[in-house]
């Protein structure tokens, strides 16, 4: 990992500690649908993230996915693909009293394994900013159930330039009773 990887993280962990002790922290989790590269559709089938608030309508997001997809070589073989995206950014969040509308931007470094004919593994890396919006609906005091629309720019492969679309839903929990 190169020393301006490692300074990001740890200034960001940093601010995570720095928050005031009354902040509101919450993780999320989920299933969807990602069109990466728009070339091929993975299921996402577990979408993981924590949210940390740093101030009033902004909140740390640290998450990832896992995604999978198959496909059927020339012998009938059935073999998998996986694309494992990562969060680290910041959301915006718009608290009213039932609804919470949330726009995000940040950081994603994508990890991408195919397993070809002979099966062995094809591994590619991609990183890039992204930009989403969400909605979570108050269900319960501590329960939120969202939907989500991440859009990504990811630079690398052997196309260099890439974008992918994620729909995600699921719950949010948060750890103490939020005031609308």
């Amino acid at each position: 990992m190169s020393m301006n990887r490692r300074a990001i993280i740890i200034l960001l962990c940093g601010l995570a500690l720095a928050a005031p002790a009354a902040a509101q922290s919450s993780i999320s989790t989920g299933v969807g649908v990602n069109f990466f590269r728009y070339n091929t559709t993975y299921l996402t089938a577990l979408s993981a993230a924590y949210h940390h608030e740093i101030q009033k309508g902004l909140e740390l997001n640290i998450g990832g996915d896992f995604n999978i997809t198959t496909r059927e070589d020339d012998d009938g073989d059935v073999k998998p693909r996986f694309v494992i995206p990562a969060n680290l950014g910041l959301n915006f969040t718009f608290p009213q009293d039932t609804v919470t509308f949330l726009f995000g931007t940040g950081l994603t470094p994508v990890f991408n394994i195919n397993t070809d004919e002979e099966g062995s593994d094809d591994f590619r890396f991609y990183m890039g900013p992204y930009v989403k919006g969400a909605m979570r609906v108050k269900v319960h005091p501590i329960m939120s159930w969202f939907v989500e629309y991440q859009q990504d720019l990811l630079i690398g492969g052997t196309n260099w330039i890439n974008s992918s679309s994620r729909v995600l839903t699921g719950i949010n929990f948060a750890f103490e009773r939020s005031e609308p």
